[in-house]
């Protein structure tokens, strides 16, 4: 092969050379970027507020809901907006529902993190009845880098049927109740084992005079037989 060949195909392998470098260097600058922009979307979720919405139990067996709004991110969440379809109704009258629908009228200036705000939504006659049982709830707010992502949640209280049966509405009731009697009775004895001479003396007291009345009375009757 002539040595001009030669030059043209040592020119031809550089040239491919060359361009699968750009190629690769290509793809390396566009990987690093993805990277970073992956590390970047990261940090500003982890330093974002995460505000929830839910409707749940406010106690087992109470039959009581809540509707819950509750930051569980690491920051303050800002100019928080909640919004619900359809509107919520609550079927212990129209105080209780217009107070739910001002709570997602309004914005909420502030949730410090791990901050629980709950409102009164229903009781268990909700499953009895032919208001709606399924949420959409939207979250907006905003987070130390400016407004988050939208949230939305689907609430369906059917799923709390199942939750409730075989709860007793007075059982949480029942077993506070019950932690109140122990806790008199402990009281009880506490008091007792520190008061167990003064006790004793004054049952002591009270017997004898109990007896010197007795012993009066068979007296004075002893006096009026022989008079």
């Amino acid at each position: 092969m002539e040595t001009d060949q030669w030059s043209l195909v040592v020119a031809v392998l550089a040239f491919v050379s060359a361009g699968w470098a750009v190629k690769y260097s290509r793809a390396q600058a566009l990987s690093a970027q993805g990277q970073l922009d992956v590390a970047r979307q990261v940090h500003r979720e982890q330093s974002e507020p995460y505000v929830i919405v839910d409707i749940q139990p406010y106690d087992p067996g109470t039959h009581l809901l809540v509707l819950v709004i509750q930051n569980v991110g690491p920051t303050v969440a800002r100019n928080v907006r909640v919004t619900a379809t359809p509107e919520l109704s609550s079927t212990h009258g129209d105080e209780i529902t217009q107070a739910l629908q001002n709570v997602t009228a309004r914005t909420i200036p502030m949730i410090p993190p791990g901050r629980r705000l709950q409102y009164f939504f229903d009781t268990g006659a909700r499953f009895g009845s032919a208001l709606p049982m399924e949420f959409e709830f939207t979250v907006t707010s905003e987070g130390p880098m400016g407004p988050v992502e939208t949230l939305r949640y689907t609430v369906d209280l059917a799923i709390l049927t199942e939750e409730l049966i075989g709860e007793r509405p007075t059982k949480k009731l029942e077993e506070k109740l019950g932690k109140i009697a122990d806790g008199v009775r402990d009281v009880g004895k506490y008091y007792q084992a520190a008061n167990e001479i003064p006790i004793s003396e004054t049952n002591q007291r009270r017997r004898d005079e109990v007896s010197r009345r007795l012993a009066e009375g068979q007296q004075r009757r002893s006096s009026a037989d022989d008079a």
